[in-house]
């Protein structure tokens, strides 16, 4: 029975390395949270993508951008993912959500953070995630926003090619007649 388990194991820990985390290299859509906004994914290495959320004022007070590197990490097959990841937001006009009050700030930057997990159908993503933000200028009143779950849905407008796995050629000897 150990043995068993251990040829189903061993095949499926060798192969999990060989496969990248996500299956595109650029996808665009649009990402709903607080307000509806738009977003650009692009491989730029193993694992790693760069996101640009450009959001805005549809549905809410936010005008601004968010730029985010993001390290990927595929799960279970290719095309699901879990990620994570961190990087800057600039918003020229941000409303707060918060009930206690409805001012709007303007000019507020911070650090952003990211976490969610990805799924790939053919042409389409899926991704819910969250993204809490750590305002350092602008909104000093209530300077961490809990609040970024969302889910975005991205279209993918170029596909990564599958890598193959090299062939080392143990067997070949087997199988060749001898001269």
């Amino acid at each position: 029975m150990k043995n068993a388990r251990f040829l189903i194991i061993l095949p499926l820990a060798l192969l999990n390395h060989l496969a990248f985390g996500q299956s595109y290299k650029t996808a665009a859509g649009i990402r709903l949270d607080n307000g509806v906004n738009f977003t650009v994914q692009q491989h730029i290495a193993d694992g790693w993508t760069v996101e640009g959320i450009l959001h805005t004022p549809l549905r809410s007070e936010n005008i601004g951008v968010t730029l985010l590197a993001e390290k990927h990490q595929k799960i279970l097959f290719r095309g699901i993912n879990l990620y994570a990841g961190g990087g800057a937001h600039y918003y020229w006009k941000s409303d707060a959500n918060r009930v206690e009050t409805d001012a709007t700030t303007n000019n507020v930057f911070g650090l952003s953070g990211i976490g969610g997990l990805e799924l790939t159908f053919g042409r389409l993503n899926f991704a819910f995630d969250w993204k809490p933000e750590l305002h350092l200028t602008g909104d000093t009143v209530h300077p961490f926003e809990w609040t970024g779950a969302s889910v975005s849905v991205r279209y993918i407008i170029a596909k990564r090619e599958r890598t193959k796995i090299k062939d080392w050629g143990v067997w070949d000897a087997f199988g060749k007649k001898k001269k």
